[in-house]
């Protein structure tokens, strides 16, 4: 990933419906409040909101639940995916919580859910 307020912006998750109304105002012409909309009921901050905004238009898409914002962080930055999982491994949330915040940029609502996620075993 290129830099943290994309990463931000692109593992944030964002209700489908929200994701729908922002890219037709965004068609409309009204990004502030495609903006709006995509921030609404979620933890996407101010700053990274207009990232989102584009990342959903060039993507079409973002992800709806923390399984898909972490099915995204192992394909857009495999690395990272793979130092979190090692830290999980150890049993140190924190550290991962805190490393995953450091390379990203997410709020610690974010981190945690997205680490929750990481450490939930796959069947």
């Amino acid at each position: 990933m290129a830099n943290a307020a994309a990463n931000a912006a692109t593992l944030t998750p964002i209700p489908a419906q929200a994701q729908e109304a922002a890219l037709a105002l965004h068609a409309a012409g009204d990004d502030a409040k495609a903006v709006r909309v995509l921030r609404d009921g979620t933890f996407l901050s101010l700053t990274h909101g207009p990232t989102a905004l584009a990342a959903l238009v060039r993507d079409g898409s973002l992800p709806t639940t923390p399984a898909e914002a972490a099915t995204r962080l192992a394909q857009d930055d495999a690395s990272l995916h793979a130092e979190l999982c090692r830290l999980l491994a150890t049993g140190d949330r924190d550290e991962a919580t805190r490393r995953l915040r450091q390379a990203t940029g997410l709020d610690l609502a974010n981190a945690h859910l997205l680490v929750k996620q990481l450490a939930e075993p796959t069947d």
